[in-house]
């Protein structure tokens, strides 16, 4: 149960978010803990009769520690057999949501806790399986193949549990190279921008178009083969079959099968124009290792975008929490977090630059969770006290946040959210492009959200005319850049959704 790193992160950005430690067990002992002392916090030893009693029930189990606090227990299983146990059980020093929140008042019934339980035992067993599966299949290879130099070329872009373009297209380039053939590629129907092909320079002239040819020849498998049993097809001389329509020229033709459990993901496959000798079987072997591992890698791409999509719900559920503090900032984090994304797709900003806003937007008002509801709810005018206490929340956030090593890149958008293009903004009065770009983005669509929405002291104002608002501080308050994309969302998207919503 050692080196499930990302998950081992995970746990411990969840344990910072609620009130909860997280354990992993295995027969030897506790592998894992998200307390602050780790694994050599000095009662974690107490709670081994309890991980032993999961895993021996190999069922759910709750009781309490200490005679205090409950603790919960799921066990980890890898097919059949129970390896591990999750344990959870109440901490101290975390984010404190208020105590009267409904969702922290449910966070210790063992009712609710079982699902939850559930399926971060099931991540934690698909995250396993997978890694096993991945050493399981470069054991084999390392056995099975008498060309180890070949093996540790191709094995050096596979072990990575990341998955790229650049790495398929490295893995085909190999394949090409070692394998002695004149076309090798991959064809992944449902992931288009992933299809790699890599040919020789000297083919038959009437090879015009290599993309379409492999095509072609994927699409003419027979489903009825036999060898699809094995997730393989082969024809060692196309001169006697159907294939020779497809080219005049004799050719090999090797293809294998990318599939995880029961998702087919696509091909991986061999062309060859000599005749010299036919597709060894170490050579299938060595295609149909790398298409299971390329398969499992694709399983692991969606596995962390479940988990990604998990962790993003379950801070939405914790920014709801708080927004519920405020009657009129009802879903105001994810308008923001809505506008921000559309802004950005006509700004010049790279993918990970896309990510780190996305989070950055949808935490932006985190910090309210430090300002009282009378404050938030107040229907007249803030006394400069009370408006103090509010332009802490952007500071407040950006703490709360900051133990959080994986958000370390949001922080910036955080912190500066309220700063002004003009200097006068707040907490540290940057100016222009001393502000963090992201932040100027936020800061765009939380006016323009503020403007549109109901206040405890006002009623919303027309879209048309935050609009007009947004442009006329364009320079003083707001970045012009960003409230020119802007402005060309407001008109692509944006006008119409408020003119239907008015409408009804």
């Amino acid at each position: 149960m050692r080196h499930l790193g990302q998950l081992h992160d995970f746990l411990s950005s969840l344990s910072s978010l609620i009130p909860l430690n997280f354990q992993i067990w295995d027969a030897n002992g506790l592998v894992y803990s998200s307390g602050p002392n780790g694994t050599k916090g000095s009662n974690v030893k107490e709670h081994q009769p309890f991980s032993a009693q999961v895993m021996s029930q190999a069922t759910y189990q709750s009781t309490s520690h200490d005679g205090r606090a409950p603790m919960f227990g799921m066990p980890i299983r890898y097919g059949q057999q129970v390896i591990g146990s999750l344990i959870a059980l109440e901490s101290n020093g975390n984010l404190a949501v208020p105590s009267e929140d409904s969702l922290q008042a449910r966070i210790h019934d063992a009712r609710e806790m079982e699902p939850f339980l559930t399926h971060l035992a099931g991540l934690t067993e698909e995250i396993w399986a997978s890694r096993k599966e991945i050493e399981n299949v470069a054991e084999e290879l390392s056995q099975s193949f008498e060309d180890l130099s070949v093996y540790a070329r191709i094995s050096t872009h596979m072990r990575s549990l990341q998955f790229s373009e650049e790495m398929l297209q490295n893995l085909i380039e190999e394949l090409h190279e070692t394998m002695r053939v004149d076309l090798a590629f991959a064809e992944l129907p449902d992931r288009p921008e992933y299809n790699a092909i890599v040919g020789a320079t000297a083919l038959p002239d009437t090879v015009f178009d290599q993309q379409a040819f492999t095509h072609k020849l994927i699409q003419s498998i027979p489903q009825e083969a036999p060898s699809l049993q094995q997730d393989y097809f082969i024809v060692n001389d196309s001169r006697s079959t159907v294939y020779r329509e497809l080219h005049p020229a004799p050719y090999r033709f090797l293809a294998v099968k990318v599939a995880h459990d029961t998702t087919f993901h696509g091909w991986l496959g061999l062309v060859s124009f000599k005749f010299e000798e036919h597709f060894r079987q170490s050579e299938l072997q060595l295609l149909q290792s790398m298409a299971r591992q390329i398969s499992v890698l694709l399983a692991n791409v969606d596995l962390y975008q479940d988990l990604q999509q998990f962790v993003m719900n379950m801070v939405k559920s914790l920014v709801f929490a708080i927004e519920a503090k405020d009657i009129y900032t009802k879903g105001h984090s994810e308008r923001v977090n809505r506008y921000s994304m559309l802004t950005a797709e006509r700004l010049p900003l790279a993918e990970t630059q896309k990510t780190i806003l996305n989070w950055a937007s949808i935490l932006h008002d985190i910090g309210k969770i430090g300002v009282p509801e009378s404050i938030l709810n107040k229907p007249a005018r803030l006394s400069k006290e009370e408006f103090d206490v509010v332009k802490g929340h952007p500071k407040k956030g950006h703490d709360i946040l900051e133990p959080l090593e994986q958000l370390a890149s949001c922080l910036p958008g955080i912190l500066h959210h309220h700063e002004r293009y003009d200097g006068k903004g707040y907490p540290h009065g940057l100016k222009g492009e001393e502000i963090p770009f992201l932040a100027r983005i936020i800061a765009v669509a939380d006016t323009f959200d503020a403007i549109t929405s109901n206040r405890a002291y006002r009623s919303a104002n027309a879209a048309e005319q935050a609009l007009a608002v947004i442009k006329e501080v364009a320079g003083t308050q707001l970045d012009p850049e960003v409230v020119k994309a802007f402005k060309e969302v407001f008109e692509a998207t944006l006008k119409a959704e408020f003119e239907t919503s008015h409408d009804e």
